[in-house]
């Protein structure tokens, strides 16, 4: 029998030859990004703001009604006090129709083990409207406190900027970026601001209250 020595040599390379293991291959790791989280309120929390709009706008009218039934020497308490229930009522309609908030961009770091650092979007609604409220009816209530208690022009002065500034730093705050010595600075000079204000009514206020006496001083 003739053997062809070609197909001899790979039989024989064949049968000797050792099977070497592939290394398995890792799969690629791979980071899925994430979608923008939005951060509004809830649907309880749109009724609430109605609500409220409601309560104040009622308010408003009774206030109001109130102050033609005393003469107009004595109708400034009356006045300012409708005024505040106003602007609230305002505020509040503008928040709960979505008109009186935007949206706060805050970006959100993420690391990772294996794979480069990933970032997450956050967008915040801020009700902006409610800074403005703030900066109309507060001043408002002080000075009406500060009548109330027969308070010098000075010091109502310095409690009524004290307040806007408190409130303005505070809306500084709530747009400023996370974690940054700016967004605390705001922050703290808000809560030095608050304390002249309660310095101006719970000292001066309250001792002028004291020298009124009778209802004045209770109230203080």
């Amino acid at each position: 029998m003739i053997v062809d020595p070609v197909e001899a040599l790979k039989k024989t390379v064949s049968a000797t030859a050792t099977v070497v293991p592939t290394a398995s291959v890792s799969p690629v790791p791979t980071v899925v990004p994430s979608l923008p989280e939005y951060q509004t309120a809830s649907e309880t929390g749109n009724r609430t703001l109605w609500v409220v709009f409601v309560v104040m706008l009622v308010a408003s009218v009774v206030f109001s009604g109130m102050s033609w039934s005393v003469p107009m020497s004595k109708r400034l308490y009356h006045v300012i006090t409708t005024l505040i229930t106003i602007t609230a009522a305002l505020s509040y309609f503008a928040m709960a129709s979505g008109h009186g908030a935007s949206y706060h961009h805050v970006v959100e770091r993420e690391s990772h083990q294996h794979v480069p650092d990933t970032t997450h979007d956050i967008y915040r609604e801020v009700y902006y409207a409610r800074y403005i409220d703030w900066s109309i009816t507060t001043p408002l209530l002080l000075l009406d406190l500060c009548l109330l208690a027969g308070m010098n022009g000075g010091s109502i002065l310095i409690a009524i900027v004290a307040d806007l500034i408190m409130i303005l730093t505070g809306l500084f705050a709530a747009y400023g970026a996370e974690g940054t010595p700016q967004k605390w600075g705001w922050y703290a000079i808000a809560c030095i601001a608050y304390l002249v204000v309660i310095w101006q009514l719970a000292y001066h206020g309250r001792g002028m209250a004291m020298n009124k006496g009778g209802k004045v001083g209770n109230f203080f």
